[in-house]
């Protein structure tokens, strides 16, 4: 037995593909290192216990495809070189040949990982991107390599060495693989995990479940690690009790059943399948009798129509084989549950969200996220086996002196297009079986197109490539070898890193968004551009290779060369229309520039903005839009204003941007542009600046989801990208080490909470005209004066009086519902499809109303718009702007509020956003401070909690108190300041989760009415034109209607 274990070691590591392996394994584990390390909270330092231990645990992944390679070269070396019946022959005992083999696959697949973690800690040592300790604890790497690595390689090798043993096939031992990998992911998105956008919230019983049944062991470390505070994710390791040590142990014992049973199945004599004598016998005489037919000569012909009956004869047998065969049957089974759970999961969405329609699009936009990896990874396996099948059964030396032998290669890749089809119908075929399980009967054909376009077409091209690989190579796996390098170089998302210009990105999928009002909008043809340069590129390849290994005709491979390079270059061109290069060290340079010439004008006192008039003509069919504006400005400060900094994004077009002042007038032309006044402007002096600003996006730069001027739908967030004075923070480098590299200093801090207050007034008058296209309705923000038609074109007018710098506009072929309120206008404007929950939430938006008018005071506009807007604007549910609230299409107009868990979104989101009339749109605007996110996420959060108690009761107000407070538990441990008083946007779970936890809280110590009645009066004392509050304002109030008993009690509940 120690024999044959160190005889297989020492094969394994001559061999020139092993050795290939661990450099590529030290590579991948360093470039992991160097620049894909999570960054998974702030203060949590990269090189961290609790980072490093989850890094393990993730790359333990990477054990699948390691244990999947050394398998197809270990476990079948003696049946591969018609060895197995030789070995048989020998006195060696099955039992101990099958635990050395095991051992030997073991102990090299644990080498392997342990050479990539060498390669991920060098990498992790020498970047210098993110925050590491000083200081370099051994035992926080060993420790994860064990509980990770060793368990995980163990369970890996046991699974895979009872497949090999069992049947004997290395494509059944590639699924199990890929069982493996689904099995993970589908425990994981039950787990918690911080890295999966859809596993937050889960509840605690789906969480003990994962916890227990996570086979790689990373749900019970999150588990485990819950409670941990910043301090003890830094340095202390997640220890091996509760669920994870249940969860390894189990894991252990489950491998060690699995070694037991393949060392049972271990035979050293092949797989026979069994006939009967009878039929024997009949072959028997059969072969007797043609053996006596007399030898003829037979005349050959070679045309045309032999030619195709050569061709489908290869692509019969390629089809026969594969769609008679378990594997296919295995990996059809697979993806069908894989993809099946993904689509039910986001069709239910969990314990928090409403449930989705099961709609085309929805369940197109799954298949796209999920199909095209695991689809590419079968495919590298079956074109492997495929084409080297001949190979493997000695026929290839018969086969390939034939005169049609050439076309094997044309029937391998027909039969592979056959096989990518089916697997995508296969697909398609469970969507429309889930939309007609869930009761919705209209099928959206052109979202399916797009799982066609996204997802066949490039797997096409793939195979396409791999088979052209497998030509070339010169064994099966050294052809695997390459074809899996070639997967994860060019099919996984390392693409990005090494291919810097998208057109050659060609074999990546689609996992942007899909929207009823525009399908896969400005993306679609792009891609296939790009899918068109790629097939022209791959005819090349073939086209040069064929020309240089065979003797036919040139002229004719000089004829489709042409073809393919001007196909390429025109494909090229269409796709790179608009491109604009991303270079990220240049970005940085830029954002150091910006800061060293212009820091100075952080304290530096600036113009204030006192009235917006403005006209924005949208063009949604060409992606643009431009702004014409004049703003007029206030010298609001105790002294003069000598220089001025104006800056507009760096992306707009400027056709005009005059700064006017006393009789001077001063023409700018830059992005960022600095003016020196020849004479300074006064307390109290006006100015002008006018303005005239352009921007059109391109599908191949992609789009800002908070400038999303697209078809049908558009929605921007368009003060953001008027002209702006002064110094702009946010474009500072916060990279504490690129900062030291630049002698930068200390990044600007937010101001502290009891700063002291600013007197200035920034509230402004806003007139602003909107132009769409004739079959669309523009929504700009404050109250709409009036309407018209002119040029075909439709024209809207806006107003508002005493508002922040902040409005917003939407666009799209809307249908429009109206109902009066008592002195209110309610208009829903919405996609004509989502129209199921349009009178749910008139009557919400009447009940909050209601409240907020009865507790808060009155609303301050005459109408409240809600405007639906595309899913290609993406980061919130819905937004509050004066007069008007904007809400995604998926989150709110089509969702199906039959669905299980009773969420009532439409009351969620309705409460909410007209709380925000009240608190943070127009009536108080807090300064950019500490604590401004309590005064109105948290009080917004408060409103609605109240609403939807007055509507279901307590209890059940309760239940949804108790998701906030999971969300604020799985998140408190990345973060030192919990402070509700400090809540800012960048800790959202602090504001929204612990602020409605804490304002909830307080309504039972107080009294709704008495709270209610404390925020009244704060909003009494802070509106405007009063002084901006602050978080101790609020706290001031509160307090002084509280009693002496809880005043401390209070305190603590906000710190």
């Amino acid at each position: 037995m120690k024999t044959i274990l160190l005889n297989d070691i020492y094969y394994a590591l001559k061999h020139i593909a092993t050795q290939f392996a661990l450099v590529a394994y030290l590579v991948i584990g360093f470039f992991t290192g160097f620049k894909f390390h999570l960054n998974v909270g702030d203060g949590i330092a990269a090189n961290a216990a609790y980072s490093v231990g989850f890094m393990t645990g993730l790359l333990s992944l990477i054990i699948i495809l390691i244990a999947t390679l050394l398998a197809f070269s270990g476990l079948f070396k003696e049946r591969d070189a018609n060895f197995d019946l030789i070995v048989f022959t020998t006195p060696i005992k099955k039992r101990d040949f099958a635990i050395a083999r095991f051992l030997s696959f073991f102990l090299l697949t644990t080498f392997s990982f342990f050479i990539l973690m060498l390669g991920y800690i060098i990498g992790l040592y020498v970047q210098t991107d993110s925050e590491m300790l000083s200081e370099f604890h051994l035992w926080h790497y060993v420790y994860p390599f064990l509980i990770f690595g060793v368990i995980n390689s163990l369970l890996v090798c046991s699974v895979l060495f009872f497949f090999a043993k069992k049947f004997q096939n290395k494509l059944l031992v590639a699924i199990a693989g890929l069982m493996l990998y689904i099995t993970y992911m589908i425990v994981l998105m039950f787990s918690n995990a911080p890295f999966m956008a859809q596993s937050l919230p889960q509840s605690l019983l789906a969480q003990k479940i994962s916890a227990i049944t996570d086979i790689f062991g990373l749900s019970p470390y999150f588990y485990n690690a819950k409670d941990f505070n910043v301090f003890q994710r830094n340095h202390n390791t997640v220890a091996l009790s509760n669920f994870l040590l249940i969860n390894r142990v189990g894991v252990v014992l489950l491998s060690l059943i699995g070694v037991k049973l393949a060392i049972d199945s271990f035979s050293f004599l092949p797989n026979f399948k069994q006939k009967s004598y009878k039929k024997e016998h009949k072959q028997t005489s059969k072969k007797r009798k043609q053996l006596e037919v007399p030898f003829t000569k037979v005349d050959t012909f070679f045309t045309s129509k032999t030619k195709q009956g050569a061709l489908s004869s290869f692509i019969k047998i390629d089809l026969i084989y594969l769609f008679k065969s378990i594997p296919l049957i295995s990996v059809a089974t697979l993806l069908l549950f894989y993809v099946g759970v993904e689509m039910y999961g986001d069709i239910d969405m969990g314990i928090r969200l409403p449930q989705q329609y099961a709609s085309s699009g929805l369940l197109a936009k799954t298949i796209n996220e999920t199909f095209y990896f695991i689809g590419a990874l079968v495919v590298v396996y079956f074109t492997n086996d495929v084409f080297w099948r001949a190979n493997a059964s000695g026929f290839s030396i018969i086969q390939n002196t034939t005169y049609y032998a050439k076309e094997r290669l044309v029937g391998h890749g027909i039969s592979m297009i056959l096989l990518i089809i089916f697997l995508t119908s296969l697909m398609l075929l469970e969507a429309i079986i889930y939309q007609l399980n869930f009761q919705y009967i209209h099928i959206d054909w052109q979202a399916y197109f797009g799982v066609f376009v996204f997802n066949t077409l490039p797997l096409i091209l793939f195979a396409l490539l791999l088979l052209f690989i497998n030509n070339i190579s010169k064994s099966k796996s050294v052809a695997l070898g390459i074809s899996i390098l070639f997967f994860l170089l060019f099919v996984t998302p390392i693409s990005k890193n090494i291919i810097t210009t998208p057109l050659f990105r060609f074999l990546s999928g689609y996992k942007g968004a899909y929207s009823n009002f525009i399908g896969y909008g400005a993306y679609l043809m792009p891609f296939i551009y790009r899918l068109i340069f790629g097939f022209a590129l791959v005819g090349l390849v073939f086209t040069l290779y064929f020309l240089i290994k065979t003797k036919a005709k040139k002229y004719r491979f000089l004829i489709i060369t042409s073809s393919c390079v001007c196909i390429g270059i025109v494909s090229g061109y269409l796709f790179l229309d608009g491109y604009v290069p991303k270079d990220k060290e240049v970005e940085i340079l830029e954002r150091v520039a910006y800061e060293k010439d212009y820091r100075t004008y952080q304290n530096h006192p600036q113009p204030t903005i006192k009235k917006v008039s403005t006209e924005v003509d949208l063009f949604p069919e060409e992606h643009a839009y431009q702004i014409k504006g004049t703003y007029w400005l206030v010298n609001q400060y105790n002294q003069a204003i000598d220089s001025i900094l104006i800056s507009v994004p760096k992306n707009f077009g400027i056709q005009s941007l005059l700064f006017s002042y006393n009789s001077d007038t001063i023409k700018l032309d830059s992005s960022i542009s600095e003016i020196y006044l020849k004479q300074a402007l006064q307390a109290q002096d006006s100015a002008k600046l006018t303005f005239h600003l352009n921007y059109k996006w391109y599908a191949v730069n992609g789009h800002s989801p908070f400038n999303a001027i697209v078809k049908d739908g558009s929605f921007m967030r368009i003060s953001r990208y008027f002209p702006q004075f002064g110094y702009d923070s946010n474009k500072e480098v916060l990279d504490k080490t690129i900062r030291k590299q630049h002698a930068l200093g200390e990044a600007t801090v937010m101001k502290p909470f009891d700063a002291m207050k600013s007197n200035v007034d920034d509230f402004i008058e806003l007139n602003m005209q909107i132009s769409t296209d004739n079959n669309q309705i523009a929504v700009g923000t404050g109250s709409l004066k009036s309407q018209w038609q002119d040029s075909n074109r439709n024209y809207y007018t806006y107003q508002a009086d005493a508002i922040p710098f902040r409005f917003a506009i939407s666009s799209a072929a809307y249908e429009v519902k109206k109902v009066q309120h008592k002195d209110v206008s309610i208009e829903v404007l919405y996609h004509p499809l989502h129209k199921n929950n349009v009178n749910r939430l008139i009557e919400n938006t009447k009940l909050s109303l209601d409240y907020c008018t009865k507790y808060f005071g009155t609303y301050p506009f005459s109408t409240i718009q809600f405007a639906e807007i595309s899913s290609f604007t993406q980061g919130f549910a819905g937004t509050a702007y004066p007069g008007v609230i904007f809400m995604t299409e998926h989150m709110t107009f089509h969702t199906n509020l039959a669905g299980n868990h009773n969420q009532d979104v439409i009351n969620e989101l309705a409460g909410h956003e007209v709380a925000h009339f009240w608190w943070g749109t127009n009536q108080i605007d807090p300064d950019d401070r500490e604590g401004y996110a309590m005064l109105t996420e948290s009080l917004a959060m408060y409103t609605e909690m109240m609403l939807y108690k007055n509507m279901y009761g307590k209890a059940k107000m309760l239940e949804r108190l108790a998701i906030h407070k999971q969300i604020y538990d799985a998140e408190k441990g990345f973060t030192d300041d919990l402070s509700l008083m400090k809540a800012t946007k960048n800790n959202a779970f602090i504001s929204y989760s612990k602020g409605a936890i804490v304002f909830v809280e307080l309504s039972e110590l107080l009294g709704e009415e008495r709270l209610n009645m404390a925020l009244r009066r704060f909003l009494e004392q802070h509106a405007y034109p009063n002084t901006k509050p602050t978080s101790t304002d609020l706290l001031e109030v509160i307090l002084k209607v509280s009693d002496d008993r809880y005043k401390d009690q209070i305190k603590a509940m906000f710190d």
